[in-house]
């Protein structure tokens, strides 16, 4: 198991640990928090090629160290500009464990496919968002412009338009893409 997983593991067992009432301190003491009521979310699944599968609500995902993407992207409402907090991708990924074959560079024949409560699907290749490769910080993230988010969004820094930002997440799918 690589050092990121068990920290993520880490990471995970300490929101668990947080949700039942138990105080834990987090991995990073000095970030800042928020004033802003968390909002009410239905969470998000981390399943397929995965040892370890997640349902992750909105106190879970703020367990992982918080992550700050101000972003600018085009959409169907024209320009679009705002600053996101969330979790790594990566974070969440590794947390649940992706089986990896046994081929060269394993983690590249994977793919994490996002799903949005309304059925809008896109995908994120791992040498996209892996420390290892092109490392973009991809986030899972709970608040847009220091408000909470009803629903957790994908946020894709450097996209040109906002087609891989997933509004309303409710699935992150690990896929095989080589199997």
């Amino acid at each position: 198991m690589t050092h990121v997983r068990r920290f993520a593991l880490l990471l995970a067992a300490g929101a668990v640990v947080a949700l039942s009432g138990c105080s834990t301190p987090t991995a990073d003491s000095t970030a800042p928090t928020t004033s802003a009521p968390a909002a009410a979310s239905d969470g998000v699944r981390v399943a397929g090629a995965v040892d370890h599968p997640l349902e992750l609500t909105d106190a879970a995902l703020r367990g992982y160290a918080p992550h700050t993407e101000s972003v600018e992207f085009d959409s169907s409402k024209g320009p679009q500009a705002h600053t996101y907090v969330g979790a790594l991708l990566s974070d969440v990924v590794d947390s649940a464990d992706p089986r990896e074959a046994e081929s060269k560079n394993p983690l590249l024949r994977l793919v994490v496919r996002a799903a949005a409560s309304d059925g809008y699907v896109a995908v994120v290749s791992f040498g996209e968002f892996s420390p290892d490769f092109a490392a973009t910080p991809v986030l899972v993230a709970y608040e847009e412009d220091g408000q909470p988010l009803d629903q957790p969004r994908l946020v894709v820094p450097g996209d040109r338009k906002g087609g891989r930002y997933v509004s309303d997440l409710t699935d992150l799918t690990v896929v095989d893409a080589g199997a």
